[in-house]
């Protein structure tokens, strides 16, 4: 149903024309002649009637630019973490934006991914399954937000070819490259302090690169993370080595970031070169910045902390993904067993 408001103020009298209708986003725009309110309530009225009687009609209508577009305005910023999900847009954009919405099968997003799946990046290397997971999970969020808005009839989207991700790698720096990991980044003052925060509390990269100093509580030594993968805020300790590097940490005045970006400081600093360099020095092979959140829980697992406390840091919320490293606490096990077999033999 549409309702013509009558507005005054300082430049006048306008009229807001606003359109509220079940399933549908609020529409609003302002006019400064009662006229053309009514005439722009009514046509979008129209649009919307037809798009949910005739939603093929919509998907012929809307391109799929169209769709990235509003998807980007409206959907966008709600995100945690919107600038990986804002590059996927812009690929796909790329690929499908001249396609009208009822062209956007699940055949020709499936021969994209393929490619993508298939073009050589860095090296002769691939890109991972779990990018390529990150791609498809862009597009088809596109195109589900078109439905919810009209633009589409029906979704397609179960027949996108899902990758199957290997969460069973577990790789943690050993007794060894521990200690030479440390060395090569000690001289970056950042990289350094994301790195003792991610082997001390096994918190995730854009956990930590997009912490403001309001999460952190010094006097308390917690973290508290209020945007997560899984959507739970979750509490973290502070390590005992990152207490005065926080603490001497220069507060700048133009952003609440933690380790914002030297030249858009509204944005997270760029430490992947950094990393790579530090790898290099260190002589460490076959290891990515997120196994730094394995070597903590493995390190934990290893000195007897149990799997419901581990998966409590970092946040799993079924022991399923926890579960990966329990073979890495056999002395721990073993200890168990001892115990109960103390239990069984004092019963005889």
């Amino acid at each position: 149903m549409a309702y013509i408001e009558k507005r005054e103020g300082k430049t006048g009298v306008t009229y807001r024309a606003q359109i509220k209708r079940k399933g549908a986003p609020i529409l609003s725009k302002t006019f400064k002649r009662k006229t053309d309110a009514e005439a722009w309530a009514k046509k979008q009225e129209v649009a919307m009637i037809e798009g949910e009687h005739f939603p093929e009609r919509a998907a012929q209508r809307h391109t799929f630019s169209e769709a990235a577009e509003r998807y980007m305005a409206e959907h966008l910023p709600t995100l945690s973490s919107p600038d990986t999900r804002a590059r996927n847009v812009e690929w796909w954009t790329a690929k499908l934006g001249r396609l009208r919405l009822s062209g956007v099968t699940p055949e020709i997003i499936n021969e994209h991914l393929k490619a993508l799946s298939e073009e050589p990046i860095r090296n002769g290397k691939t890109r991972t399954a779990s990018t390529i997971n990150h791609y498809r999970i862009a597009v088809t969020h596109v195109l589900k937000m078109a439905r919810k808005w009209g633009w589409i009839g029906t979704l397609q989207t179960d027949r996108v070819t899902r990758v199957k991700i290997d969460n069973a790698r577990v790789r943690y720096l050993d007794d060894d490259e521990l200690p030479r990991l440390l060395d090569a980044v000690k001289h970056h003052p950042d990289l350094n302090l994301v790195v003792l925060l991610a082997l001390g509390t096994g918190a995730r990269a854009g956990e930590l690169l997009g912490l403001t100093w309001q999460q952190v509580d010094l006097k308390k030594r917690q973290i508290l993370l209020t945007k997560t993968k899984n959507g739970d805020m979750r509490t973290l300790p502070v390590p005992e080595q990152c207490i005065s590097l926080l603490a001497g940490r220069v507060r700048r005045l133009d952003t609440p970031l933690i380790f914002p970006s030297h030249r858009h400081p509204q944005t997270p600093i760029d430490l992947r070169r950094p990393w790579t360099e530090a790898l290099a020095a260190a002589e460490i092979e076959n290891f990515h910045f997120h196994d730094l959140r394995h070597s903590a829980a493995s390190y934990l697992v290893q000195q007897g902390v149990s799997l419901v406390a581990v998966a409590a840091l970092l946040g799993h919320r079924t022991l399923q993904m926890t579960k990966r490293y329990s073979h890495l606490a056999p002395e721990h096990l073993a200890e168990l067993g001892s115990k109960l077999d103390d239990k069984l033999g004092g019963a005889r």
